[in-house]
Parts: C-alpha cells; structure tokens; sequence
C-alpha cells in the first residue's frame, strides 16, 4: 500500500515535469516574465563587435534570439552566429548554413511558474547559478537588479523585469559587453519570426 500512495504522488510530479510549449502553458496561465511581448536591441562591445536582438511574446514562451558578433580568439578573427526560437520549454537553435537545428529542454523556468512569481523565479534561478546580489542600477531609465559571477563565464547580469538588458561575459581572455540599446514594450511581431521552416532537419 505505500509503494502505491507514493506512486500517486509520484504521477503529478512526473506530469509537473515534462516539457510543455508556450500554447499549454499559456492555457495555464503561467508567466515567464510580467511583460506579454517585448523587443530589444543590443549593442555588443569590448573585446568583440556586433548586435543583438531579442523579441518575445506570450509573456515570455515564445522567443527569438538573434545575434551576430566578430572577435579575435588566440589570434584568429572569429564570426559567431546565433538564431535561436524557443516555443515554451523547448528552444532550438538554427543552423542556416546546413537547415539544421539542434534541440534542447529547458523546464526551469515553467516547473516554478505554477507557484512563484515571475520576478521570484527568475531570482531563484540567478542564485542557483551562483549569482549575488549587488544595488540597483539604471540602464535606460530602467531599474535593474545587478547579479555578479565569481568564476563564471558570465561575470555580469543587469536585470529588468526579469529580462537581461546588459551582460559582461569572458570567452577565453576576452571580454564582451551586450548593452540594450533600444527597448520597446507592447511589440506584436510577426509570428512567422517564431516559425522553424519546414525543410530544417534536426541534428541527431
């Protein structure tokens, strides 16, 4: 008889943690973020040159990020590319050299939506990366929350409404800067932005 109540236990935990996309969690009326829809620009500067971009609807589960950035690492010149559309827990990341995309699951977001706030989610996830907590600070008018990174890659995070708007970040001895530029709130893009082209295959 307890194997079989922890069993019953068991089944919503199991159903809780299984990867859902933004349209199911929508229906929930789960939240990512406080904001419904949101596009920025980036500007990427220090040791690297380039721009960035990133729009999202849905509060949140339905996102592109875009970005293009040049940088010299041990000598050579490198070009770094990245488009990447997640639909609720699953993200893709294109490849349109090859029309390929590879696929990931990320639930750390949606296993606490059903019962934290989007601001307390996206705070218990800054310190599970090991971020602290400096004072706030101002980028565009906008009060961010400045998290630090002792020994990480990512050095720096200034956050708005639970959105990134600047990151400092080391790729090898490099040091690279993405400072939001240009914010606009209340965006509706163009849903074909959020579509993966049906002749993309994914990557095994």
């Amino acid at each position: 008889m307890k194997s079989f109540i922890h069993f019953l236990f068991l089944i919503p935990f199991l159903a809780f943690s299984q990867a859902r996309t933004a349209e199911e969690l929508q229906t929930q009326n789960l939240k990512k973020y406080s904001l419904e829809s949101v596009e920025i620009n980036y500007t990427i500067t220090g040791d690297a040159e380039g721009e960035e971009v990133m729009v999202f609807t849905d509060y949140g589960w339905t996102s592109l990020r875009q970005q293009t950035m040049t940088f010299e690492l041990y000598g050579i010149t490198r070009t770094q590319n990245i488009y990447e559309i997640t639909d609720g827990d699953f993200v893709y990341r294109l490849n349109p050299e090859d029309s390929t995309y590879k696929l990931r699951k990320d639930v750390k977001w949606s296993q606490q939506a059903s019962y934290k706030t989007p601001t307390q989610v996206s705070e218990s996830i800054l310190f599970a990366m090991g971020g602290i907590q400096q004072a706030d600070s101002i980028l565009m008018d906008k009060k961010c929350q400045v998290w630090t990174f002792e020994g990480k890659a990512i050095q720096e995070l200034w956050i708005w409404n639970g959105v990134v708007l600047k990151r400092k970040a080391k790729l090898g001895d490099q040091q690279i800067v993405t400072t939001a530029t240009d914010i606009k709130v209340g965006v509706s893009p163009n849903p074909i932005l959020f579509t993966i082209p049906e002749y993309f295959e994914e990557q095994k």
